[in-house]
């Protein structure tokens, strides 16, 4: 995998994500389109890499988002995608990872669970156990949102494969 590459990559991404998806929110729901790489990267990249991949999305979502109050909240989303990469590529070998099937589901439950547990401590933070039912329901359109545009986002990436550094993800073994 060549890092220069995905360091290019995640700052694009991280640009687009702050200054385009506002733009095309819905009613304050946005895509979150790190998302979409780091689960392309799960799904894609050697095992190692796509963990180390996983875990640098996260980190720079926190670096780039705002902290809670007087809370930061350096190192939730880093260890969250860390370990939902790690459950990715547990799971990878028994699907078709070039599916666009596999691609909007694995990103809708990535991004559902991340967005849960996101809100979860979002909530115990503010100690506001009130609106559970509030953070569900923006977590599930957000992932639909997100779901939706993640054959594109990773069509894109696919094409970029060989800039990236990432391998072919289906061997013939004899």
């Amino acid at each position: 995998m060549h890092w220069v590459a995905f360091g290019i990559l995640l700052y694009c991404v991280t640009a687009i994500q702050s200054a385009v998806v506002p733009l095309v929110a819905v009613h304050t729901i946005k895509p979150d389109l790190m998302m979409i790489v780091a689960v392309y990267y799960a799904l894609a990249a050697r095992s190692r890499d796509a963990l180390l991949a996983c875990w640098t999305i996260g980190l720079v979502i926190d670096l780039a988002s705002l902290s809670y109050r007087s809370n930061g909240n350096v190192g939730l989303h880093a260890l969250s995608l860390g370990l939902m990469g790690l459950l990715i590529i547990k799971v990878r070998a028994y699907t078709f990872r070039e599916s666009v099937l596999t691609h909007l589901v694995f990103t809708f439950g990535a991004t559902m669970l991340v967005s849960v547990a996101v809100g979860c401590h979002l909530m115990w933070v503010q100690n506001d156990w009130s609106r559970p039912g509030a953070v569900a329901t923006a977590a599930f359109y957000t992932s639909v949102y997100t779901g939706v545009l993640a054959p594109y986002g990773h069509w894109c990436l696919r094409r970029t494969r060989g800039l990236l550094g990432i391998g072919p993800t289906h061997r013939l073994r004899a």
